[in-house]
């Protein structure tokens, strides 16, 4: 009887502790304001302050934490030829909704952006 009354105490303590433990994958299901979708992200154009086109997000790199850590944009090309992928910081990148669309701005010129070393991707 003992053993039975100590069975279902540990199987009760360990049904409790499973319902008052968070999800391991819990996040909230709404997309808010400050929040942008990688996938509408790429292949943006990206302005300068005086509102000029100066390229677009060729990829989005993250860390393994799951951080931003930097945009690679696609700068001096035409038409798809002859384009420099090059690497930004994402927090140099202000991104703003208009109506439907994204705009996003940084600072600098096309020459600037051309003048950085070109980005390497890694194969894999």
């Amino acid at each position: 009887m003992t053993r039975l009354f100590l069975k279902s105490l540990a199987a009760s303590a360990v049904l409790a502790a499973s319902a008052i433990s968070a999800p391991v994958f819990a996040a909230d299901n709404m997309q808010t304001a400050d929040e942008f979708r990688t996938s509408k992200l790429v292949g943006t154009k990206v302005y300068n302050s005086a509102n000029e086109n100066i390229g677009s997000i060729e990829d989005i790199v993250l860390k393994a934490d799951g951080s931003m850590d930097e945009v690679v944009l696609s700068v001096g090309g035409f038409l798809g030829m002859g384009d420099k992928y090059v690497s930004v910081p994402f927090s140099n990148l202000k991104i703003t909704r208009d109506g439907t669309s994204l705009k996003i701005v940084t600072d600098g010129t096309k020459d600037s952006l051309k003048a950085l070393p070109a980005y390497q991707f890694f194969k894999s």
